[in-house]
């Protein structure tokens, strides 16, 4: 579920055959286990001064880097029922660091912000209070807890009895007791090295593809044609004259598939209809949105993502330049081919949607 700087969340049903049908398109946000140690870096930045971690990382990096490996053991330890002081072992310069810069030592200035009761340095070692360290800990945990309720909560999703936490935030003791919590009756389940599981995830999936057989779109796709000009919904300025003589507007989005819809894997979706405008190099367009439902590819949810160069058109009417547009989801991929339906040619694009 967790993995590197993001929490990454999705729901999957077993089928009868061993595969996995996807019932919740994979959302999530920023709050891994990276935040935590953007809180941890700030919190010091605050302690020990913004010039001296900048000192430390420009001439002192190996130490810096050993301060956050320090850090990544330290994290996964911490719990609810930790009581009293978390040591954790910093590097002596960064204190030599902050009395070059503040003129002023560090016991001093733990005793200006009131910190003395808390936070305490010998050496290389520094002891805070266990509630200051679970405050790194407060907003990624909550932000992942908020947005896991959120999906459970959905009608569609009553009938989901496990969650496996996996990546390497689900070896926190926090996050373990916070998911497990929000969990309520549901199994919670934590594979050992559950920092392992992705990569042992990965490559068996890369082995048996197959094991997903069917996934929900995370975006609305579909592609830029141009409408018969329609002018209770097209504006005036995307009137043009096409080249069969009509009033059209451009830019307009034709919708393929919507996003959480549900999609075989490798399977071609039912072909969409078109035709190719029979003056000029013709190409085709393809866009994703994170809207359901939108008029125009220019619209701020769209963006482009792939384009196929289709030629000159073999005639010069609209059914002599029809073409048939064909989507297939894979595991990662967006395949794209357009068949010319005159001459039999096919042009395939595969955009990669990782």
């Amino acid at each position: 579920m967790t993995s590197g700087g993001t929490v990454d969340v999705s729901v999957h049903e077993k089928n009868l055959d061993g595969t996995l049908q996807e019932l919740h398109r994979a959302s999530g946000g920023p709050w891994g286990g990276t935040c935590v140690d953007d809180a941890y870096i700030a919190w010091l930045t605050k302690l020990f001064g913004e010039k001296a971690m900048e000192k430390l990382k420009r001439e002192a990096m190996g130490e810096y880097i050993d301060l956050l490996r320090e850090f990544e053991n330290k994290k996964r330890n911490i719990s609810t029922a930790t009581a009293g002081q978390v040591t954790i072992r910093v590097s002596v310069a960064l204190k030599e660091y902050q009395e070059e810069c503040e003129d002023e030592t560090i016991t001093a200035k733990i005793a200006r912000l009131d910190l003395n009761k808390d936070v305490m340095i010998q050496r290389d070692k520094l002891r805070v209070s266990a509630d200051i360290a679970r405050g790194w800990f407060q907003e990624p945990i909550e932000s992942t807890i908020r947005h896991i309720s959120g999906i459970l909560a959905e009608p569609e999703m009553a009938e989901v009895n496990t969650i496996l936490l996996v990546g390497g935030f689900g070896e926190c003791q926090l996050m373990q007791e916070a998911v497990t919590k929000a969990a309520g009756r549901r199994t919670v389940v934590i594979p050992v090295e559950a920092g392992l599981a992705v990569l042992k995830g990965a490559v068996r999936f890369g082995h048996q593809p197959r094991l997903i057989s069917s996934r929900r779109v995370k975006y609305t796709y579909g592609y830029a044609v141009y409408r018969k000009f329609d002018e209770s919904k097209h504006p005036a300025e995307k009137i043009f004259i096409d080249a069969y003589g009509d009033k059209c507007v451009s830019d307009c989005f034709e919708k393929v598939v919507e996003i959480g819809t549900s999609v075989d894997v490798g399977k071609s979706m039912p072909p969409i209809k078109g035709h190719m405008n029979k003056t000029g190099i013709t190409g085709s367009k393809i866009y994703a949105s994170t809207e359901r439902n939108l008029e125009f590819v220019t619209d701020p949810s769209c963006r482009k993502i792939g384009k196929l160069i289709l030629g000159e058109a073999p005639g010069e009417t609209e059914e002599d330049n029809a073409i048939e547009h064909y989507f297939a989801f894979g595991d990662t991929e967006l395949k794209v081919t357009i068949k010319i339906l005159k001459t039999g040619q096919e042009l395939t694009k595969i955009i990669d949607c990782l």
